[in-house]
Order: structure tokens, then C-alpha cells, then sequence
């Protein structure tokens, strides 16, 4: 029969424990808590003595010697739990009560921090308790075993266990080393990817910046090229319109000259050819003349100012009087918008519109000229409609280019064909349109949206 040795601090435990077991299991006074029971009683005692809430592990009270041992005050181990102190985990806790409950026995070996973060290796002697309230609470007494010899199969045990611990705390930390090395390289292969990416697009950003300049530097050069040979070709046909003004002129002079210088126009020949030198001298004039109208027309020709256009229309028909008398015709001017415009350009447009309507009445008809307008988003819009033959609707886009006019009635002087071409410069030069629509009166009426606003 092999003989059990009992350690004197262990016998000490045991008699404790049925003490306090013996003398506490019995009714308390209606008066007296655990807590007080436990620091009035038991304080002096030398043992390490906790009062513990089974079900969370918060400590609900301590002894002074457990306040020496842990180095903590009573007010801070009355804040902490059992788990703040065992550096084992919960499951690991439960593992070893499970274990003593197989071993069959009272007490359990658990590793315990102090404040000072030093470990002692503690026995643990528990016993229920039950305060004045019913609640159940456990009794532990603490003992410390660091560094004493126990019982050889106990040692063995707890060190097992305690390699357990290690070996499975290492491997866990282990795992999460490998998890976090995994994670950390795809981070950093996905952040090289990213910078790779960032740089292609810097690259190919910095490199379609250049194209860029590159074709705006183009365009810019080719732009003023082009405006360069504008300027140029709109220099050249100026001085060339202002050139030809002279020889036509002095056609017409000669021309004139020679039908004085001839007695009586006895040769027949001679007078028709003089005449029609004449009149194609005067044709050339009027050509050349509204060249130089069509070539200045997109530009302003003066300062931009408010105009009022019944006003310049009454000047015109003043100048044209003698031809109004001529074809009786009848002028009708309906209260118009201000227009804001250079005064040459806008009086060459009302102009040109008015002898428009004048070259190409019915020969049957007296001419019939109706002008009115109105403010529409900041825009004068001007109507001039009249009572001639009309335009084919066909053929009204092609009468606003250059070169293009329609026959002309008999006995009526033929146009230059650039009359409507430069109307159309001067009203698009403005950021306007023109229109050509069936008139009120049974002709046309021409439709301007010329500005009505300050620029």
C-alpha cells in the first residue's frame, strides 16, 4: 500500500477550507453581507482568500493578504474579475475544471499574474457560498506553489498541460503569423499592381498630353497660316476692286465723250457699240463697287451703336424718291425694334432689300413693301415683304450666294447678283440668319434676325 504524502501547507488548505466551509454554510444574520462577513472575519487571516461570482468571475471581495500577495489594492481587486488575474482562457480554464472533476479532485493549478506582471503558479481551493440574497458564490483560496515541489504526478500533469498551452498558443500564433504574411503579400503584390497601373496611366496620360500640344500647336499654326492667307487674299481683292474702279470709270467717261464728239450718230453701228460700251462699263462699276461691299461687309465699318431702322428706312426712300415716284410705289413701316449695328452696314442692308423689292416688281403691278419686326430673346427680327412675282422655293437658298440673281423683269436695270450674298455676309457676321418665306402681300418676305442688344 503505497504511502499519500500530505504537504504541511496543504493540510493547512484543507482544515481551512472545512473551516470555512463548516461555519459559513450556515444561515447568516439578516444584518451582515458575504462581503462584510469575509473582510471582518477572515481579513487577518494570512491565507489569500477571493470572493467570486461563479457565473461572470468578477471578484466580490478580497482579504489583505490577497490585496499583498497580488499587489493590488482591495478597491481595485472589488473592480476585477478571476480572468484579469489567470492568464489562462476561458476554455482553457474549463478544460482543467474539467479535468479535476475527473481526477476527482478539490483544487486546480492555474497560472496567476501580480500587478508587478510577474507569474505564480497558485493552487486554487473553491467552495460554494450563498449570501443573505440566495445568490451563490464561490470561496477560493489561493495558494502559491512557485518553485515548491508538489506531488510528482501533479507536476507532471501541470507541466504537460502548461506544454500544451505553449504548443497550442504557439500554433495558433503561428496561424495567424501565416494569415498575416499571406494578407501582407497579397496587399503588397495588389499594391504593386496598383502603382504599376498608376504608372502606365501617368505615363500614357503624359504622353497623350503631348499629342495634344502637339496638334494644338499644329492647329494654332495652321490656324494663323490660314488667317495670314486670308488676310492676305481679302488685302489683294481690295486693292484689286479698288484698281478696276478706275478703268470702268474711265470707260464710261470715254464712252460718254465719244457720243458727243460724233455729229447726229449718223453711223448706226457706232452708236450702238458706244452704248453698249457704256452700259457694260456701268454694269463693271456696279460689280466692282459691290465687290468691295461683299469684301468689307463681314467686319463692322463703324462704331456699334443703337439704331432705330424706321428712320434710316425713311432716309433711304427720301434718296430713292425719284424711283418710288417712277413705279408708284407704295411703302408701308410698322413700329421696329432697335437694332444694335454699325450704321454703313445697316443702311447698305435695308438698302439693298429695298431695291430688291423695287428691281423686281410685276411689270402690271404698282409695288406694295411691307416692313415690321420685333424684340424675340434679345434679337431684332425684321420682315420685309412685298408684292412681287415671288422666288421659287427651290431656288431661294441659291439667290443668297454670291453671283446668283434672277432675270431681270424688261426695261428694268439687272442686278449684280451680289446684293443678297452680302446681306447674308452681314446678317452671319452678326451671328444671325436670313430667311426667305412666302409674303402676306403674295411675294416674298425676307426674314433678318439681326441683334438687338448690345453686344
Amino acid at each position: 500500500m503505497r504511502m499519500v504524502r500530505i504537504w504541511p501547507g496543504r493540510l493547512l488548505i484543507c482544515l481551512t477550507t472545512a473551516m470555512m466551509w463548516l461555519g459559513l454554510a450556515l444561515p447568516a444574520r439578516a444584518d451582515a453581507s458575504i462581503s462584510t462577513l469575509l473582510s471582518s472575519t477572515l481579513n487577518d487571516h494570512n491565507m489569500v482568500m477571493l470572493l467570486i461570482e461563479p457565473e461572470t468571475g468578477a471578484i466580490v471581495d478580497a482579504n489583505d493578504a490577497a490585496s499583498r500577495f497580488y499587489g493590488y489594492n482591495l478597491p481595485q481587486l472589488r473592480s476585477m474579475s478571476v480572468q484579469d488575474l489567470n492568464t489562462l482562457g476561458q476554455d482553457e480554464v474549463a478544460a482543467e475544471r474539467r479535468r479535476a472533476k475527473v481526477e476527482k479532485r478539490n483544487y486546480f493549478i492555474f497560472p496567476h499574474r501580480l500587478a508587478s506582471g510577474d507569474l505564480r503558479t497558485v493552487e486554487v481551493y473553491s467552495a460554494p457560498l450563498r449570501d443573505t440574497g440566495g445568490r451563490t458564490l464561490l470561496l477560493s483560496i489561493v495558494h502559491d506553489i512557485t518553485g515548491k515541489a508538489v506531488a510528482d504526478g501533479e507536476l507532471a500533469a501541470y507541466r504537460m498541460r502548461l506544454e500544451e498551452l505553449v504548443t497550442r498558443r504557439t500554433a495558433e500564433a503561428t496561424q495567424a503569423q501565416s494569415r498575416l504574411r499571406f494578407w501582407m503579400t497579397l496587399g503588397l503584390a495588389m499594391q504593386t499592381v496598383l502603382i504599376v497601373a498608376l504608372v502606365i496611366a501617368v505615363m500614357r496620360r503624359h504622353s497623350a498630353l503631348k499629342e495634344v500640344a502637339h496638334e494644338a500647336h499644329t492647329r494654332r499654326r495652321a490656324e494663323e497660316k490660314l488667317a495670314i492667307a486670308n488676310a492676305d487674299l481679302q488685302r489683294f481683292a481690295e486693292i484689286a476692286a479698288h484698281h478696276l474702279q478706275e478703268p470702268t470709270r474711265r470707260l464710261i467717261v470715254f464712252s460718254q465723250r465719244l457720243n458727243k464728239l460724233l455729229p447726229n450718230q449718223a453711223n448706226e453701228n457706232i452708236a450702238f457699240s458706244l452704248s453698249t460700251i457704256e452700259e457694260q462699263a456701268g454694269y463693271l462699276h456696279a460689280l466692282v463697287r459691290d465687290v468691295q461691299v461683299y469684301l468689307a461687309a463681314a467686319s463692322p465699318l463703324g462704331p456699334i451703336t443703337a439704331l432705330d431702322p424706321a428712320r434710316m428706312i425713311e432716309q433711304i426712300r427720301n434718296d430713292l424718291r425719284a424711283r418710288f415716284a417712277e413705279q408708284q410705289a407704295e411703302l408701308i413701316v410698322a413700329p421696329l425694334p432697335t437694332i444694335h449695328m454699325d450704321t454703313p452696314r445697316l443702311r447698305y442692308l435695308l438698302n439693298a432689300l429695298l431695291d430688291n423689292c423695287l428691281r423686281h416688281a410685276r411689270p402690271d403691278t404698282p409695288p406694295r413693301i411691307a416692313i415690321s419686326g420685333e424684340t424675340r430673346d434679345g434679337r431684332a427680327i425684321l420682315r420685309i415683304a412685298d408684292n412681287g412675282p415671288g422666288i421659287p422655293v427651290d431656288f431661294r437658298a441659291r439667290v443668297l450666294e454670291v453671283f446668283e440673281h434672277l432675270h431681270a423683269q424688261a426695261g428694268s436695270r439687272p442686278g449684280t447678283g451680289l446684293g443678297l450674298a452680302v446681306v447674308r455676309r452681314i446678317v452671319t457676321s452678326c451671328d444671325g440668319h436670313v430667311a426667305i418665306e412666302d409674303s402676306p402681300l403674295g411675294g416674298i418676305q425676307i426674314v433678318l434676325d439681326l441683334p438687338g442688344e448690345a453686344p
